[in-house]
């Protein structure tokens, strides 16, 4: 159609601006947001770059859930511009020092959860209240109650290689991920009416509460060792992982044993804290003669 001189207009073309990255690297999208978020590595500073790229992937990953999946080892050699010798050294470093993990040996990188500080010196609430104080959502689930005599369990508990007891196994978990796999022995006679509804707490504290007994004193062992295959499948463990072991009786004011358990820990997830004091000299009890583990004198 013509206009008003005569003339036929032109067809009109619409031009659309071509960012001046995308020109420095034709057919690679660049992520905005990412380039902002980014830390820059300076090559010519003293600091190693990897030792660089770890703290940039430290600070950027300090948002994430726990056990959350990362960015693969091409993803971060894009968004920081370094060698893939350059990223396995920082994830190398990472995972030494346990802040990230693989499930599986070819699996997708996953940011571990914070540990639970354990008081090793703390007499009840074991697991409890040392989960929340690290920030976790602990949970327990009653795996299995029985009843039967073990001949080593009670020794610990000073009653009759026949005596009956309740073998109570539980599972901790924190925010859906298991933790650690508790198995509690108890005297039938000391608690004739147990409650299935009452395991998911404190068995100390169910003690005291119900039965008047009340927890003044244990004695409790820590050593580390392989994990077995029911507790590896149990805590979702790869073969050859190692647990904390922890071995504890607990006993009542006059001094006569009240429950005795053992509990596998994923040693990725817990660390122990413990203080102490220097007693004046004669002073302070002797825990050879309360510990079952310890030779007698």
């Amino acid at each position: 159609m013509a206009n008003r001189t005569g003339t036929r207009p032109r067809a009109s073309k619409r031009i659309r601006a071509t960012p001046k990255s995308a020109a420095r690297a034709p057919g690679r999208a660049i992520d905005a947001r990412a380039a902002r978020e980014r830390a820059p590595l300076d090559p010519s500073s003293p600091v190693p770059l990897y030792h660089q790229l770890r703290s940039a992937l430290e600070e950027s990953w300090r948002r994430l859930e726990p056990d959350a999946e990362l960015p693969t080892e091409r993803e971060i050699m894009d968004r920081y511009a370094v060698s893939r010798i350059t990223v396995r050294r920082a994830l190398d470093e990472l995972m030494a020092d346990g802040v990230i993990r693989r499930r599986r040996p070819r699996g997708r990188l996953r940011l571990v959860p914070p540990r639970v500080h354990q008081e090793l010196n703390r007499l009840r609430g074991f697991f409890w209240h040392d989960a929340l104080a690290a920030g976790h959502r602990p949970d327990v689930r009653v795996l299995e109650v029985g009843q039967g005599a073990w001949p080593e369990i009670n020794r610990h508990l000073r009653l009759p290689a026949d005596a009956q007891c309740y073998r109570i196994a539980r599972l901790h978990a924190s925010n859906g991920r298991p933790l650690s796999h508790q198995i509690s022995y108890i005297a039938c006679h000391a608690c004739p009416d147990l409650r299935l509804g009452e395991l998911s707490g404190s068995l100390l504290q169910m003690m005291e509460q119900r039965y008047g007994r009340r927890a003044q004193h244990a004695e409790q062992r820590l050593l580390v060792r392989e994990a077995t295959a029911a507790e590896r499948s149990l805590l979702q463990l790869p073969p050859g992982s190692m647990v904390f072991e922890v071995d504890r009786v607990s006993y009542d004011v006059a001094g006569n044993p009240i429950e005795y358990f053992v509990s596998a820990l994923d040693v990725a997830r817990f660390e122990f804290h413990t203080s102490m004091d220097a007693a004046p000299e004669g002073e302070g009890p002797d825990a050879r003669s309360t510990s079952p583990w310890l030779p007698r004198k």
